[in-house]
């Protein structure tokens, strides 16, 4: 993914809108490009300092820390991933299973 890509890609990160993949791929450069990095920190930084003025102050908690996103997503990614091996875990294990009582 080149920078302009992911930059492209800053807004839809902080609103949740990217799938896995995208998720994958945004992650991966960001944590090897360092001006990308710093640039969505700014941005998110910014969006949700506006996102907390427009609220009402007193019921939204502000979330400005942006390297707490990235692991929130990251644990996302994880917790994805392990689910996909368990279905295919417990496909194996059916499969397995029709084999032998036939």
């Amino acid at each position: 993914m080149q920078c302009k890509d992911v930059q492209n890609k800053f807004i839809p990160f902080i609103n949740d809108e990217l799938n896995q993949k995208e998720l994958k791929e945004f992650l991966g450069h960001i944590h090897q490009c360092k001006n990308c990095y710093e640039e969505y920190d700014i941005y998110y930084t910014m969006i949700m300092g506006m996102r907390y003025l427009e609220s009402d102050n007193n019921k939204t908690e502000l979330k400005i820390d942006s390297g707490q996103k990235i692991r929130e997503v990251e644990d996302y990614l994880l917790q994805y991933k392990i689910l996909q091996c368990e279905k295919i875990i417990l496909l194996v294990v059916l499969c397995i299973g029709l084999v032998l009582l036939l």
